[in-house]
């Protein structure tokens, strides 16, 4: 009984909550929403630290990433997101 009491309140305020999205004018901003990801899986390699940074690829720079690496809106020929999918 309790249930049937519930589902009419549960749709009518399911009806009010609007869905989240991401708006079209955010922009990705590099420092907050890609650099994190990077320093987690490529820094190491690709990071700061010349003495353990593998070629002359740093991604702990904007400009660095997006020179060598990322286009920015253009995930087809972005060669850094090229090697993250790839299988080999």
């Amino acid at each position: 009984m309790k249930i049937l009491l519930t589902l009419p309140l549960l749709f009518f305020g399911l009806t009010f909550i609007e869905p989240l999205q991401v708006s079209a004018e955010e922009q990705i901003d590099f420092n907050r929403d890609i650099r994190p990801i990077l320093a987690d899986k490529c820094f190491q390699c690709h990071g700061p630290d010349e003495a353990d940074r593998a070629a002359d690829l740093r991604l702990d720079e904007e400009a660095s990433a997006q020179d060598f690496a990322f286009v920015p809106g253009d995930v087809e020929n972005s060669e850094g997101w090229l090697r993250i999918i790839s299988t080999d």
